[in-house]
């Protein structure tokens, strides 16, 4: 009897289960790979062969695979078909052999136009692959030396089209790509793809066997107090708790009854971990402050029993936890008061609040946050919903929990949808680091999104350097946070200062008078940069010039 996985309703509702058999997949080593928020995949079969220039320099790997297609399409083309579908796509070449070295060389195809029609008939049949994913673009003859082969560009399969799998058999015929190898996807793999197929939102649903006391109320009102810390006008800051959670979707009432129930977001956010576990057997949590080697400093797990164990009450501990590893560089606002959060504090949020909205709660190793000393870690079970590019754009966003994504944004904890990964970038370029990165593997399917802390925040020197004579020093015994803003100039007036200009008038305000070369101390650049900040500030009539030639000082302009 072969293996079936389909979702299945019944008292838990559109629960996943699967029928199994003895069958024991191949199983090889986990391939985890790295990409870069930069660059972008390939868009169709020239493109590809355009960009990797020549054929004798390819190799065979995890998004190439050459056939030699001698008695015409070849049943493993489909497997690979699946494979590269249900991972990250890539490009099969038939008519090439692989060499004993490894390289690549053209055999040729007889009858390359008979062999392309059977190639689209098989894919268009179901009995063949249950979805074809091309189109003519993807798909081209190509000619080395008076020898054709062809060129299949498969793209990674929209999650709405997952499992891609062959001979119209889902749990046998369903694979992934290894290295240079088809690898049949586990239960728990094709599972996770069904789950992910859902057009509905997951976390929307009423759980049935829960109550609202599954729920700990005091980080419900933990959540609403910091709801109306950041929207204090907002109308539902005055509703009972109960209303609340029903305008989060964070309860509902199952047909036919006036009882109120938690939604699995609501269970997710505010619900006691040894209650979640019902729903979520491998829910957790965790986040590590690490030290030298694989050695923990600091840590928290959902499942210590000393707190709910819920992921808003996890996020409030743990954020403050991550940020404190970001360095806060001198900077002020348009009001002269000092701004603690940085382009890298956004961009560690983002990379936490991402991890938590997009998780498969019901996959394996749980949501693990890392802080070592020069970057952040976040990682989570799930694999990507987007193709690579599109997440690239930006702008566009699939989160696998979406109310809860909902509920970060009523407390400001996350920025609009699709346009995190555009944060963590200027974050990176603001801070001179190196650009974040995203690791996703498989078996189990899992996402680590990486932000690298940088030294420019800590370098520019926003307080100022000792100076050569004392005077220049007393100005800098205490902290410039404690000192009072500049009164002689309102805050509307400094709305066209950048925010180096507006941190060289707080230092001519606290020191009376500043030489060029403060400047440079102050924002740690070279004197080209900062003749260019005092100079916009000479020409906007902010300070005015005390002496003349090398000695020259500014003071703050009278008017």
């Amino acid at each position: 009897m072969p293996q079936t996985v389909s979702m299945m309703r019944g008292d838990r509702n559109d629960r996943i289960a699967t029928e199994t058999t003895e069958y024991r997949p191949k199983r090889p080593n986990s391939d985890r790979k790295r990409v870069l928020f930069l660059g972008r995949a390939p868009t169709d079969a020239k493109e590809a062969l355009m960009e990797w220039k020549q054929l004798g320099q390819l190799r065979e790997g995890n998004r190439l695979e050459a056939k030699l297609a001698k008695g015409g399409v070849p049943t493993s083309v489909w497997e690979t078909y699946s494979a590269f579908a249900n991972t990250e796509g890539g490009i099969i070449l038939l008519g090439v052999r692989e060499e004993s070295d490894g390289t690549l060389a053209v055999e040729g195809l007889e009858g390359a136009e008979r062999l392309l029609k059977k190639f689209w008939d098989g894919v268009n049949n179901p009995s063949k692959v249950s979805a074809n994913l091309l189109t003519n673009s993807d798909v081209a003859l190509g000619e080395v030396a008076g020898k054709t082969y062809l060129s299949i560009q498969v793209p990674r399969a929209p999650r709405q089209f997952r499992p891609v799998y062959v001979g119209g058999d889902q749990a046998r015929g369903t694979y992934r790509r290894n290295g240079e190898g088809d690898y049949h996807c586990s239960p728990d793999e094709i599972v996770a793809m069904v789950r992910d197929a859902s057009p509905s939102p997951l976390d929307a649903l009423v759980l049935d066997d829960f109550g609202l006391d599954a729920l700990n109320m005091e980080s419900v009102e933990r959540f609403r107090a910091t709801m109306e810390a950041v929207r204090p006008g907002h109308p539902w800051n005055r509703l009972s708790l109960e209303d609340l959670l029903l305008k989060l979707n964070a309860a509902g009432r199952v047909e036919g009854e006036r009882e109120l129930r938690p939604t699995r977001a609501g269970l997710l956010m505010f619900g006691y971990e040894y209650e979640i576990v019902r729903e979520y057997p491998e829910y957790f949590l965790d986040y590590r402050e690490m030290g030298e080697g694989t050695r923990w400093r600091d840590r928290v797990v959902s499942n210590d029993g000393t707190w709910s164990g819920g992921i808003f009450d996890f996020w409030s501990q743990v954020l403050p936890r991550l940020s404190a590893g970001v360095k806060r560089p001198f900077m002020l606002g348009e009001s002269l008061q000092r701004v603690d959060d940085t382009e890298m504090h956004a961009a560690v949020r983002e990379a936490f609040v991402n991890g938590l909205v997009h998780a498969d709660y019901y996959g394996r190793r749980g949501v693990v946050a890392l802080r070592f000393p020069d970057k952040v870690e976040v990682g989570n079970p799930g694999g990507l919903r987007i193709a690579l590019d599109v997440m690239l754009a930006g702008g566009v966003s699939d989160a696998r929990n979406p109310t809860l994504m909902k509920m970060f944004g009523l407390i400001n904890a996350c920025e609009k949808a699709g346009s995190g990964f555009d944060v963590m970038r200027r974050a990176a370029t603001d801070a001179r680091a190196p650009m974040p990165e995203a690791e996703e593997s498989f078996g189990p399917d899992r996402v680590v999104v990486t932000v690298y802390l940088g030294s420019a925040a800590a370098d520019r020197a926003y307080e100022l350097a000792p100076s050569r004579d004392a005077a220049h020093r007393s100005g800098l015994e205490a902290p410039f946070a404690d000192k009072p803003p500049i009164r002689e100039m309102p805050a509307a007036d400094l709305r066209g200062y950048s925010a180096e200009e507006r941190t060289v008038l707080f230092m001519a305000r606290e020191r009376g008078e500043f030489a060029r070369r403060d400047v440079e101390q102050l924002l740690s650049c070279g004197p080209t940069k900062a003749k260019a900040v005092v100079g916009a500030l000479l020409k906007k009539r902010a300070i005015a010039p005390k002496g003349g030639g090398r000695s020259t000082r500014y003071i703050i302009s009278e008017g």
